[in-house]
């Protein structure tokens, strides 16, 4: 099964917020957890205008195995996968069925 050998690996990064010499908002990321493996999808044309009616502005679709994720991933964090780097928006975890596994399913958008 694909989840069973997934072919990308990620990096996952926590964020946090402060303030730059400006006044402004920085967000600093910190290394959580790396070369976790996972399957990284673009997502469809169609996709992306079913979230963008939401005004969810998505890119990407990163799955785990929950057994391989150490730290958490939650709205807010980065993944970097084959160099892109992409923002979590939102994470949905399945629960094992049968031999399926206990999936997580991130949703992002790329970081330019």
């Amino acid at each position: 099964m694909l989840y069973d050998s997934p072919p990308h690996l990620c990096d996952v990064y926590t964020s946090a917020s402060g303030t730059d010499a400006g006044g402004g908002t920085d967000i600093a990321y910190t290394l959580a957890q790396s070369n976790v493996p996972c399957i990284a999808n673009s997502l469809s044309a169609g996709e992306q205008a079913r979230f963008a009616q939401s005004q969810i502005a998505l890119s990407h679709k990163v799955c785990f195995k929950a057994s391989a994720l150490t730290a958490p991933i939650v709205r807010g964090n980065k993944l970097v996968v084959n160099g892109a780097s992409l923002h979590v928006k939102g994470v949905n975890s399945n629960q094992a069925v049968g031999n399926i596994p206990e999936l997580v399913e991130v949703m992002c958008e790329q970081l330019l």
